[in-house]
C-alpha cells in the first residue's frame, strides 16, 4: 500500500510542471483572440466618438513606454496584461448611467474581461520563478497605474459624462490594440 502511494507521489510529481505550464498555453493560444473579441465589443458598443466630445479638453499621456521594452518575456507580457486588464475592469465598474452604449455588448465586454484576468491568474500561479527583468516590470506597472488613475480622475472631475466615458472607451480601446501589438513582440501567435 505504502509503496503504490509512493508511485503515485512520483507520478505527479513527475506531471505537474507540465500541468502547469499548460495554464500559460492559454496566453499562446487563446488571449489574442479573446483581446480581439472585447476590442470589437469595445468598438461597437458606443460607435464613433461624438462630435460634441472632439472640443473636450483632457490631458492623458498614453503610456506608450509600459508597452514597449526590451523585457518580452513571456512571464513580463503575461503581468503586463493581467495588470492592464485589472485597471480596465477596475474602470468599467464605475457607474455607467448617462452612457447609451449597447448594453448587450458592454456586458460581453465585462464578461471577456472576467474571463481573462481569470486564465492570467491561473498563469501566474503555474509560474514557480519570474524570469523577466523585475526592475522593468516595477517601472512599466506604475506608468500604467498612474495613467489609469488619470483616467479614473477624468470620469470624476468631468461627473461621469458621456464625453468622458467615450474618451475612456477610446483610451481603453487603445490600450487593448497596443497589448496585441506587445504579444506580436513577444512572439506568442
Amino acid at each position: 500500500m505504502a509503496q503504490q502511494h509512493f508511485w503515485t507521489f512520483c507520478l505527479l510529481l513527475t506531471f505537474v510542471p507540465q500541468i502547469l505550464s499548460l495554464e500559460c498555453k492559454w496566453m499562446d493560444f487563446h488571449f489574442r483572440h479573446k483581446n480581439e473579441l472585447s476590442t470589437g465589443f469595445l468598438k461597437d458598443m458606443g460607435g464613433k466618438l461624438p462630435l460634441k466630445c472632439l472640443t473636450e479638453q483632457i490631458n492623458l499621456q498614453f503610456p506608450q513606454n509600459a508597452y514597449n521594452s526590451e523585457d518580452s518575456s513571456t512571464e513580463t507580457t503575461v503581468l503586463i496584461a493581467y495588470n492592464v486588464l485589472n485597471h480596465v475592469f477596475n474602470l468599467f465598474d464605475e457607474t455607467l448611467t448617462p452612457v447609451s452604449w449597447d448594453l448587450s455588448k458592454l456586458h460581453y465586454f465585462k464578461n471577456i474581461l472576467f474571463r481573462q484576468t481569470g486564465k492570467l491568474e491561473e498563469c501566474m500561479e503555474g509560474q514557480t520563478a519570474f524570469a523577466g527583468d523585475l526592475h522593468s516590470f516595477a517601472d512599466r506597472s506604475e506608468l500604467l497605474k498612474t495613467y489609469f488613475e488619470k483616467m479614473e480622475n477624468v470620469l470624476k472631475d468631468k461627473n461621469h459624462s458621456v464625453c468622458a466615458w467615450e474618451i475612456v472607451r477610446m483610451q481603453v480601446i487603445r490600450n487593448l490594440e497596443q497589448l496585441h501589438m506587445m504579444l506580436d513582440r513577444a512572439g506568442n501567435p
